[in-house]
């Protein structure tokens, strides 16, 4: 079994923005990229690790002759199961029957063995425990906010939030070192990057929407393990942010309010049982974000706005939309570190999805697709 992991590398374009705050931004994104990409190499040596000592472990339960007894069999079952799916005769089979029937044949192939199977659970629920932990983000992360259930904090946030949307041409009267700025589409900068890491049965890919005349923003990703093996892993970390510069009238944190309309937000997930004793864990993350591409600020901060985790090991399909199309929510952020004054800076708004899969002879097929329309993005110094 192969670990596979890509090197982080955004891309970005902030070609209209000052030169100091170009350079700037540019060392700010290198840094992350060389941080982010130690985080995957430990990430994805933990899971490897972690997979190959649930393999041992099975092995040893088993014995070499009953694991590899067992390993034939099982693949044996999945050719014979599809050979009686094909036309003519598999037009008229049932499916569930034979799926049923070859669980059943390795049942009776464990208890000839003297096998308990609530021993090879016990092994994959450990794995999938552990590689949960290796893969959970422990970044800045807060809440997102639904708007309109939200109202009364929405409106003590910022005196733009006095008239309704659009803004229109109205100021609000503060010219203090912590007055809010209001920045709107079109915006001319952007950033986006992705960094897969899994085992070689699965595929990890994505899809970037990135439209910043219009503050569109988007992250679709897919994992996909048609032929589970043993002790299986996969993440997908994605992400597309428009991008724009502020001048802080002082030295302090950077606050901003994303205001965003959702456009899309679908959590999808089909998952097939193998053999009676698989089990597996999928989860997908999205979030609104702000990144300041400043080299006093180390990291991106997030707001936490849709979750699946869905733990299971039958043959299942979830298809969830917690949010609703078209409606605004909005996001309370604070650069992880201080920009000083008087200095342009790249400040970044956009999405974020980040999923993460362990399974254990389950197949798993798993797509994210969150889509954003960053209607404004208001941004002070902290006071």
């Amino acid at each position: 079994m192969v670990d596979v992991v890509s090197t982080c590398k955004t891309i970005r374009n902030f070609s209209h923005f000052p030169a100091k705050a170009q350079r700037l931004a540019d060392a700010a994104a290198e840094e992350r990229e060389q941080r982010l990409a130690k985080i995957t190499k430990k990430r994805s040596s933990k899971a490897a690790k972690l997979s190959a000592d649930a393999g041992d472990r099975l092995q040893r339960l088993l014995g070499d002759d009953n694991w590899t007894d067992l390993r034939q069999l099982m693949r044996q079952e999945r050719l014979t199961f599809r050979d009686l799916l094909q036309p003519p005769q598999g037009l008229r089979s049932s499916y569930d029957e034979l799926n049923e029937a070859r669980k059943h044949k390795a049942d009776a192939f464990m208890r000839s063995r003297d096998i308990r199977r609530e021993a090879i659970v016990a092994i994959a629920t450990d794995y999938h425990e552990a590689v949960a932990d290796v893969f959970t983000a422990d970044e800045n992360v807060t809440a997102g906010f639904h708007l309109s259930s939200n109202l009364d904090k929405w409106l003590g946030l910022s005196p733009f939030h006095e008239h309704a949307l659009p803004w229109g041409v109205y100021e609000p009267d503060d010219s203090g070192p912590h007055r809010w700025e209001l920045f709107r589409p079109p915006f001319f900068g952007f950033n986006f990057g992705f960094v897969p890491v899994h085992n070689d049965n699965f595929v990890v890919d994505r899809i970037h929407t990135l439209n910043p005349s219009v503050g569109d923003v988007g992250i679709s990703i897919t994992m996909d393990n048609g032929d589970a093996g043993d002790f299986d892993y996969a993440s997908g970390d994605g992400f597309s942010s428009i991008a724009f510069a502020f001048v802080p009238p002082t030295t302090g944190l950077v606050e901003v309010l994303i205001d965003a309309q959702c456009v899309e937000a679908t959590h999808r997930l089909e998952t097939e049982d193998e053999w009676g004793w698989s089990n597996s864990r999928t989860g997908q993350r999205n979030f609104l974000m702000l990144d300041v591409l400043h080299p006093n600020v180390s990291e991106p901060s997030y707001a936490e706005m849709s979750v699946l985790d869905e733990a299971t090991d039958d043959d299942e399909s979830f298809l969830q939309e917690k949010l609703t199309r078209g409606a605004h929510y909005f996001a309370q952020l604070f650069s992880a570190g201080p920009v000083p004054a008087g200095q342009s800076v790249v400040v970044c708004a956009g999405t974020r999805s980040f999923d993460k899969s362990g399974t254990n002879d389950v197949a798993i097929h798993s797509t994210s697709d969150f889509r954003w329309f960053i209607s404004s993005v208001e941004v002070r110094v902290s006071p």
